[in-house]
């Protein structure tokens, strides 16, 4: 309800009870003409236009849903997102850290990526069984000139 104070929300969601949750929520309201809610599993999907994104995302699709973001055409300007804690070490991890590793690199080579907090695990419901991280991600604009398909 607060980014609808301020912007347009585009929301994508799977299960249809959270849709149903989410259109009832501002049913009604001044704000229910800025969502717009798709029903979908988000990888299968080509998602329309957006600039900034803020995601709570399912844990395991948390590497195939942040290179989505990063591919996206035309680059988001920012992604601050909620992912399982030692997901987001990783992709804050920097060359000699234990916790560098491939998804470090080639998130590092095509964004910034910045560690905003930690989320404890009970400060989500239904608690989940890690704590979490909430990362900032900036895409680098223009990209690196590089041929990802000869690599």
């Amino acid at each position: 309800m607060k980014l609808l104070e301020v912007c347009k929300v585009i929301a994508v969601e799977l299960d249809p009870r959270m849709v149903l949750e989410v259109t009832r929520r501002v049913q009604g309201t001044p704000c229910a003409n800025k969502l717009q809610v798709i029903q979908c599993y988000i990888l299968k999907t080509e998602l329309p236009y957006f600039d900034v994104c803020v995601a709570n995302v399912p844990y395991m699709i948390s590497s195939p849903i942040t290179f989505k973001l990063l591919s996206h055409p035309p680059l988001v300007r920012c992604a601050v997102i909620l992912f399982q804690e030692e997901f987001a070490q990783h992709l804050v991890a920097q060359p000699g850290d234990s916790l560098f590793c491939r998804l470090s690199a080639n998130t590092q080579l095509l964004a910034r990526v910045f560690h905003l907090l930690k989320v404890g695990k009970n400060n989500l419901r239904p608690p989940p069984k890690v704590d979490s991280s909430v990362v900032r991600i900036e895409p680098r604009n223009p990209l690196p000139p590089i041929n990802f398909i000869c690599i």
